[in-house]
């Protein structure tokens, strides 16, 4: 054995090549006719040219012999990759990954069933762990951005309420909040509109509510209208609208009932004084 063959053999951190691929080339010596002839035709003693390249190729064999290797059949089973993956780090079954549970994003409803796809997947614990980390800052991202714009929604809806409301503001909008309650599920507010915002959020919802809590303090039932409300915090739209719900309501056309009609008719021209400025 040549002492440039020894040397490789003494140096296992080379990088490892094939037989065929150090046995390229050679000096064009004809040593074939020194090995039988039955092995002279083989594919892997025909690209060797002498003897010093038929050393190199054995000696990277038994390198290859000796390192840890995995096999990768040409058309492999789910049997074949679940003896590749395991060898790469799979564990034996889904309870074997150990993921992190806050009880918020990854519940342990959520963990065992992320632990059966990252199984079947035949990811290893840190692959797996990896994904699940980059699901919940995705998560978690995406519910402080969320949570900013109903926010900045809420700021703008409020603040085209308090241009046209004035210090009227905050009388309507509790009068609003408590009919909404009443007549609404809490789902409804958190509805998406086309534009993105929240129904709850919406200047146009909110007024529509608040002339209901209006109409309401006035019309107590559909035979009897209540005592004349305070106008003071009202805009004139509002009172508009009010005038218009009682006409178009039947007490005030009911003639049977001569007080709820009075009440009626006299709430609707206080309304008209209010909306005139008289």
């Amino acid at each position: 054995m040549s002492e440039e063959a020894i040397e490789q053999v003494a140096q296992p951190e080379a990088v490892l090549e094939t037989p065929a691929e150090v046995a390229q080339g050679g000096s064009g010596n004809d040593f074939l006719q020194m090995i039988p002839e039955e092995l002279r035709d083989h594919p892997s003693i025909s690209p060797i040219k002498d003897v010093e390249n038929l050393a190199r190729s054995y000696v990277n064999a038994q390198r290859l012999i000796g390192a840890d290797k995995i096999p990768m059949p040409h058309n492999p089973t789910d049997e074949d990759l679940d003896r590749i993956y395991s060898r790469l780090g799979r564990p034996e079954s889904p309870d074997q990954y150990q993921f992190s549970v806050d009880g918020n994003i990854v519940t342990e409803e959520v963990a065992q069933q992320y632990a059966d796809i990252a199984h079947q997947l035949r990811l290893t614990p840190e692959q797996a762990s990896g994904v699940l980390d980059y699901y919940k800052s995705v998560v978690e991202n995406t519910g402080v951005a969320n949570m900013q714009q109903v926010e900045a929604q809420r700021a703008q809806a409020e603040e085209a309420l308090r241009q046209e409301w004035g210090n009227n503001y905050d009388a309507i909008v509790t009068r609003a909040a408590k009919t909404a309650q009443e007549f609404a599920d809490p789902e409804v507010f958190d509805l998406d509109l086309a534009d993105g915002t929240k129904l709850g959020n919406n200047p146009e919802f909110i007024k529509a509510f608040a002339k209901i809590a209006e109409f309401r303090q006035s019309v107590t039932s559909e035979d009897t209208v209540s005592e004349p409300s305070q106008t003071s915090y009202m805009t004139r739209e509002q009172a508009q609208a009010e005038a218009n719900a009682i006409m178009m309501s039947p007490v005030y056309t009911d003639k049977s009932n001569i007080v709820a009609r009075q009440q009626a008719v006299e709430r609707v021209q206080e309304l008209y004084r209010f909306i005139h400025g008289e």
